[in-house]
């Protein structure tokens, strides 16, 4: 695979086969199985191949296990599970829900990793599920049941796994299984049987170069040689296995490991070397304990970020029950220090702060109803020039009716042809208004949600003339766009029509006839694309300009550059800063009197880091 990989272009050829070797990798060798998988999730993610990020962030999720990075390996099966749900891909789910509970029984989650288990339980046998994912999943409920000290169940889902990897010549899954049965039969005190079944697991497992397994093989012969008294073959086996360890990094193996040597030479009563043994031992358990802390305090941080409101709402409840406690607790105090002279004192100071708490909530209770009434206020204010500006396209449609009826009257069928232009014109002005409208309304209420993807500016450019081609032409404006092929912009395909619409539709407003629109596209060295419109109207001077814009970034009133009154609701403008804003982008107006006004946006040419 490694020569394979010289020669793969990148493709997504290239995504499976660092995938492949990230999972042949992660046992033995997990820290540069992470190399390999960090490229197959990043070339996925450029090339938008689902299916391969898939598998690669699956194949990392091992890794960071096997290094004892439980909670980014978590992150990472989550995201994967995310990912298989959206694809229906069972395999994945199947999968993913059974890397979570191996994840959870690590650190000794048992519930959640019984519960992930039993999810993965209910897919196992379904269409698309590999033999592969269903002796994990087998053989892992088998170690949880094991450990729970649910022996039948235990040695039923290890059978079944062992069944599963003989049947399909796995040898690894067949060592694998050998030494859980092993493990099985030790716990049960027949240490001849699981010494039998650990010895067959390491012979299967030796020629297969799978040293983490190995190693674990070995402790756990080790543990059962020295109940049997035979210290020596105990000792050699624990060396030979915590030389493994080292070679793929696995420290608690090495832990096992260390402690296995402290009971060996505290067996033989060489309390000495048992004793250094033992120092070891805990040394590594404090740095491997204290590098657990440090990630469960950021998986925790991660948790609470994500649940901010919810705990806000929390908090804010136990301060209400607390301060209701609180004003029990004082009155309670009030009727005790009645009884002496002392306590009077003390009861005003209590009274005295209940005054001051009751004061700031009044003052907050003030500052919350002023609010309320700009928020209203401002409402009325948007239903007025709501009201108003459909007027406008509505008593156009009334006019046309009475043209119809006129013209009928008259038997004038070149005036009956045109009225579909005047038609269209004013259901395009009431669209585009509804349209802003709309957008405005959801973007205040934080419920529009950016969902960017990659975006070729010639089609988009291609859709802003197909939809203005007519009103350009009824107003002989010529409307045109510079050809940019292959350019893209990373960016919300709603939020970025939207956008264009509006600059367009504002620069056929202003521009007369016989004037012109230009749309451009550039990519910027710094990684961002420019997109622009320009038109060749009347312009503004600066003064208007900047009064413009002030009123823009603060509200949804818009002054015509024209006359200084209002055009339509004064959405557009407002619209498009807060759409540019929430792409990550810029929007810059440049015009001057008598020559034309030039909008520029500055967008993402490629997804924020």
């Amino acid at each position: 695979m490694l020569r394979r990989l010289v020669v793969q272009p990148p493709d997504t050829g290239r995504i499976r086969l660092l995938a492949a070797l990230c999972y042949e990798l992660h046992d033995s060798d997990p820290t540069r199985a992470l190399r390999y998988g960090e490229q197959a999730v990043a070339l996925a993610t450029t090339l938008r191949d689902q299916p391969g990020q898939l598998h690669a962030l699956l194949n990392l999720s091992s890794c960071y296990a096997n290094l004892s990075d439980g909670p980014h390996a978590l992150r990472l099966q989550q995201q994967a599970l995310t990912l298989a749900r959206r694809l229906r891909d069972t395999d994945g789910i199947v999968r993913a829900y059974t890397g979570i509970g191996g994840i959870h029984h690590e650190r000794n989650d048992t519930l959640n990793a019984l519960r992930n288990y039993q999810w993965a339980l209910e897919k196992v046998y379904s269409k698309g599920v590999k033999t592969r994912t269903q002796l994990m999943l087998f053989g892992n409920l088998g170690n949880l049941y094991s450990y729970l000290g649910r022996y039948s169940q235990a040695l039923l889902y290890t059978r079944r796994a062992l069944q599963l990897a003989r049947a399909n010549g796995d040898k690894a899954g067949e060592s694998l299984y050998l030494a859980h049965l092993g493990t099985h039969y030790y716990q049960q005190n027949q240490l001849d049987l699981a010494e039998g079944l650990l010895r067959e697991a390491i012979t299967l497992v030796e020629p297969l170069r799978s040293y983490r397994i190995e190693a674990g093989h070995l402790e756990m012969l080790a543990i059962v040689l020295l109940l049997k008294d035979q210290f020596d073959e105990a000792e050699t086996l624990t060396r030979r296995a915590m030389r493994l360890a080292r070679q793929t990094a696995s420290q608690e193996r090495i832990l096992d490991g260390y402690n296995l040597m402290a009971e060996i030479n505290a067996s033989r009563h060489q309390y000495e070397q048992a004793f250094e043994w033992q120092n070891r031992f805990r040394d590594l358990n404090d740095s491997l304990n204290s590098r657990s802390r440090l990630q469960t305090l950021a998986a925790l941080q991660t948790r609470y970020e994500t649940q901010g409101k919810e705990h806000q709402i929390r908090l804010l409840t136990q301060q209400g029950e607390l301060q209701n406690l609180r004003n029990q607790e004082l009155w309670a105090v009030v009727g005790a220090l009645v009884l002496g002279l002392g306590g009077v004192f003390f009861l005003y100071l209590k009274l005295r702060q209940s005054r001051a708490a009751l004061a700031a909530n009044n003052v907050a209770l003030h500052q919350a109803t002023r609010e309320l009434r700009e928020v209203a206020a401002s409402k009325d204010r948007l239903y007025a020039v709501v009201a108003h500006d459909l007027r406008g396209p509505v008593t156009s449609f009334v006019g046309v009716t009475e043209l119809i009826e006129f013209y009928l009257r008259k038997g004038d069928e070149n005036g009956l042809r045109r009225l579909p232009t005047l038609v269209r014109q004013s259901a395009n002005s009431l669209n585009s208004l509804l349209d802003n409208l709309l957008s405005w309304a959801v973007s205040q209420t934080g419920e529009l949600v950016s969902q960017p993807e990659w975006l070729s500016v010639d089609e988009l450019f291609a859709e802003i003339e197909e939809l203005y081609r007519t009103t350009a032409e009824a107003k002989q404006i010529r409307l045109t766009a510079s050809e940019v092929p292959g350019l893209q912009v990373w960016s919300d395909l709603n939020m970025t029509r939207t956008i264009l619409r509006n600059l367009v539709g504002n620069a056929l407003k202003f521009t007369p006839s016989g004037g012109h629109i230009q749309l451009d596209a550039a990519a910027t060295p710094d990684h961002n694309v420019l997109l622009s419109v320009a038109d060749s109207g009347r312009g503004m001077p600066a003064e208007q300009l900047d009064a413009l814009l002030r009123d823009s970034a603060s509200s949804p009133m818009m002054v015509s550059a024209s006359n200084n009154s209002r055009s339509g609701t004064g959405l557009g403008l407002p619209l498009c800063r807060a759409f540019v804003e929430r792409l990550h982008g810029t929007l810059t107006v440049e015009s001057t009197l008598g020559q034309g006004t030039l909008v520029q946006i500055r967008l993402p040419a490629r997804p924020a880091a």
